[in-house]
């Protein structure tokens, strides 16, 4: 799974849950890390893959308004290793989503 399809899976899954993709970032020259951000109204989500340490961590923020700058708190766990695919990884974000936001 490259990712683009991540993206469009983990969107479906935020679709699923009411939930907004945020936004994204991906860095092909940082051994393909990438960001993601999702939200609902006053709490946000970032999942980071480290490409170079193949790292996942996960922070999340709330927010009073519109203007409030994140103040990311680190969450656990996490998940990490050379044999992590990019399934596992879905599945994972997924399964945290879902915990976070289910009503």
């Amino acid at each position: 799974m490259n990712i683009s399809e991540l993206l469009s899976n983990l969107e479906s899954e935020c679709d699923t849950l009411g939930i907004t993709l945020y936004e994204h970032s991906y860095s092909y020259q940082a051994f393909g890390s990438w960001s993601v951000v999702a939200r609902k109204p006053h709490h946000r989500m970032q999942f980071s893959w480290d490409g170079r340490e193949s790292y996942l961590s996960i922070a999340e923020s709330e927010f009073t308004n519109s203007s409030s700058i994140p103040e990311w708190q680190p969450v656990l766990p996490s998940i990490s290793g050379t044999q992590t695919s990019a399934d596992e990884i879905l599945s994972f974000i997924s399964k945290l989503l879902r915990e976070q936001y289910a009503t």
